[in-house]
């Protein structure tokens, strides 16, 4: 526990896993933001290059973000399917939990747009963190006193960069990790340390003394902090994989590429004058040239005596930097998982159906893991929630559900998909919930108690009411053919028919022929 005596030194003292990755956090976050900052960092100087001219290649250098590209398309797609919280028990009613998911922050952010949010920041540093904190006025106040104020826990975001120490210890009994210690700094160059009993907040003055603003007791027992990871890291369970970490590094190559290519357009991109030398192979100083002079040359020299223009010479290194620079953004796509998406874009490039599939289906895999870490990361948020508000009971009751079924299909080829995979599985349960399914993606609008109402019916439904149709292979369109949903699984097949992968459709292809 920190003393009020705490020294510069030991308030900004970081953890070692922070000393070491600090710097590749601050170029990750440059790499999404853009802007000079990110120039500054991507154009070296050159050793003989005067800081006149390095400064003027930063003021006029200009970057393709793709790191801002690549995120905010796993973003979309992330986000694209809302998230289930019908079975939410009786927190569904709560005031305060309503209050909370308008403005979940203390800002007027709604707890939805929160959470993507959070998981964008989560992609661009591999993870990042949440602190479910309450107003301390709140202790001994009446909840009715405490609606009428609109106090309740709320959700603070903190980056990697500003996530300063941390400590775990194992429970003795259950071996499980604990976090202990969290020191954290706030935008406004405050300090908060978290342990299992108190806090502090702490600031720094203009002579680097630390100065202890408030203290409190921490009544919850453990610190209200919870790590939202982008894809967990094997290697190390504090830091995530970043969807980036690669590819920030081939934007900013980028920026230097397109440097050069500037530099090469300045300074070759147009026609030079070119001046006979005298006997004494010296230029000719005492020539004018303009529109109102006359140039003389000696006719003993023949041409080498005239005047002429010295072409310029830029198509080749313009167009080998545009080559590299090609290769670089189709590498960008491909680490990414979203080749087969770039390749739709540009249509010079032709690629196979079984190519296409596997970078949708390696890009539903990528889509479900970081689904299922949110997932895991809003229940921790809510958990804490409900012991501030001492309602943890009603945690039991809680399950927030989100698709696995990620899709750059349009919507009535899936909807197709399950129809046929309906007619092809024998499961009467199977067949109840994709008419559950197709009725979601039906109305996505639907209120709550409507969709409830549906599956009630659904449910109730026997299961002779589903076969509305003969059972024969004659009669089941595309009998034989398997429709491949999400991730590439496939949907169902025909009792002893192949599975034909091949006609599966796929963005910008024409459906499956129908036998």
């Amino acid at each position: 526990m920190p003393e009020n005596t705490m020294t510069y030194e030991e308030l900004t003292s970081t953890h070692e896993i922070y000393k070491q990755n600090i710097d590749t956090w601050l170029f990750m976050g440059s790499a999404y933001n853009g802007g000079d900052e990110f120039l500054r960092l991507s154009l070296e100087r050159h050793p003989r290059e005067t800081q006149e001219n390095w400064r003027a290649r930063v003021k006029d250098g200009f970057a393709f973000n793709y790191a801002a590209i690549v995120v905010d398309l796993f973003s979309f797609y992330l986000t694209e399917k809302a998230p289930d919280r019908s079975n939410m028990g009786k927190l569904l009613d709560d005031a305060f939990w309503k209050m909370f998911l308008k403005d979940c922050d203390l800002s007027d952010t709604n707890f939805d747009e929160f959470l993507i949010e959070s998981q964008r920041t989560a992609s661009i540093y591999g993870t990042m963190g949440v602190l479910v904190d309450k107003a301390r006025s709140s202790i001994g106040m009446t909840r009715k006193t405490a609606l009428k104020k609109g106090i309740y826990p709320y959700c603070s975001s903190y980056i990697l960069p500003n996530i300063l120490d941390w400590r775990y210890t194992r429970d003795e009994e259950t071996n499980r990790p604990s976090l202990v210690y969290l020191k954290l700094k706030d935008n406004d160059g405050k300090y908060i340390i978290w342990s299992t009993d108190s806090w502090y907040m702490w600031s720094i003055d203009a002579k680097k003394n630390p100065v202890l603003d408030a203290q409190g007791e921490n009544s919850l027992g453990e610190i209200p902090f919870v790590w939202l990871h982008n894809i967990r890291n094997p290697n190390n369970p504090f830091i995530g994989v970043s969807d980036i970490k690669e590819i920030a590094r081939i934007n900013a190559s980028i920026i230097r590429n397109l440097s050069c290519g500037e530099e090469v357009i300045k300074f070759a991109g147009f026609p030079m004058l070119r001046l006979p030398q005298t006997a004494d192979n010296q230029e000719d100083s005492q020539q004018v040239v303009g529109h109102t002079s006359v140039l003389q040359f000696n006719p003993e020299f023949g041409k080498d005596g005239k005047p002429d223009w010295l072409e310029s010479a830029i198509k080749e290194p313009i167009e080998s930097i545009m080559d590299w620079i090609d290769r670089k953004i189709g590498e960008v796509y491909q680490m990414s998982h979203l080749s087969g998406i770039h390749a739709h874009e540009k249509s010079d490039q032709v690629r196979s159906g079984v190519a296409l599939r596997y970078e949708f289906q390696q890009l539903g895999r990528v889509l479900a893991k970081k689904s299922v870490n949110l997932t895991e990361a809003e229940l921790a948020i809510i958990r804490l929630w409900l012991k501030w508000q001492n309602q943890s009971d009603m945690y039991d009751e809680i399950n927030v559900y989100r698709t696995k079924d990620f899709s750059v299909d349009d919507l009535n080829q899936n909807l197709q998909n399950l129809t046929m995979a309906r007619t092809l599985s024998p499961s009467i349960t199977f067949k109840r919930e994709v008419a559950k399914m197709v009725a979601k993606k039906n109305l996505p609008d639907a209120t709550t108690d409507m969709l409830v109402k549906i599956n009630d019916e659904i449910d109730s439904l026997k299961e002779e009411k589903f076969d509305n149709q003969p059972k024969s292979k004659s009669n089941i369109p595309n009998a034989g053919r398997t429709y491949i949903g999400a991730g590439g699984n496939a949907a169902g097949k025909g009792q002893g028919e192949k599975v034909i992968a091949s006609q599966v459709k796929l963005p910008g292809e024409t459906p499956p022929m129908q036998d």
